[in-house]
């Protein structure tokens, strides 16, 4: 499993980034709260090499959460995307 690293920035964004990609996922900023897509959003928004990867992502963002005390809603609504690098 490759290490995943959870950032908030501006725009409401929570940036997940591993080796394998960049994905970007909704958090609310002023009150802190990630909106996570459940696993039919999933398979509907993943990028092809993430869609495999639900239960590694939402157990990372999970875990992140509880770390940084931000409550998680898996929703199937949430947004979510794959940043692509440029260059």
């Amino acid at each position: 499993m490759s290490a995943i690293s959870f950032n908030p920035r501006w725009k409401e964004e929570l940036v997940a980034g591993s080796r394998d990609g960049v994905l970007i996922f909704e958090i609310t900023m002023g009150t802190l709260h990630v909106y996570f897509p459940d696993s039919t959003r999933w398979q509907a928004t993943a990028p092809e090499w993430a869609k495999a990867k639900w239960e590694i992502y939402s157990e990372a963002c999970s875990a992140w959460c509880k770390q940084n005390k931000i409550p998680i809603t898996f929703t199937d609504n949430a947004f979510m995307y794959e940043e692509k690098a440029t260059g």
